[in-house]
């Protein structure tokens, strides 16, 4: 399944890098991420709790940044399994300034999924992908502007 997304972030490139790296940040804005736990340079455990109705689960995992230049870009890849499948995903994010405290960021890449969870189809998955990845970016906005007041 391929991953597309622009998003604008209310702060400057470095500082927008920032929060998209910092575990604490993810934790309050990714949704239904638990836990971000580092086990290595730039490589964390995670936990979460995402699905729909009857793909519901909880999933375990890790991820990555690789080649991450600060305030430019980075490569995140994630391999998560769960009760009921796994995911595998490799996206590619880069920001680019638009003013002086405003950032876009552009999302590419891949993902893969498998078991009960790949069974439910590519349309619906897409969706709720795209869904959560909204929720995300409107969460990081939000932190976005608390920080900078």
């Amino acid at each position: 399944m391929k991953i597309s997304a622009i998003h604008e972030i209310p702060a400057n490139p470095v500082k927008t890098f920032e929060m998209l790296t910092d575990p604490d940040v993810l934790v309050r804005t990714v949704p239904g991420l638990n836990s971000l736990q580092s086990v290595g340079e730039n490589v964390y455990s995670a936990e979460l709790e995402v699905g729909i109705k009857a793909v519901k689960g909880r999933y375990k995992g890790t991820v990555k940044l690789v080649d991450a230049i600060s305030g430019e870009q980075f490569r995140l890849v994630m391999d998560g399994e769960g009760p009921l499948g796994f995911v595998h995903q490799d996206v590619i994010i880069k920001l680019e300034p638009i003013s002086e405290n405003e950032t876009k960021v552009n999302c590419e890449g891949e993902a893969t999924v498998g078991g009960v969870v790949a069974g439910i189809g590519q349309r619906m998955l897409s969706g709720v992908a795209s869904l959560l990845m909204g929720q995300f970016f409107k969460a990081l906005k939000k932190e976005a502007i608390k920080v900078s007041m």
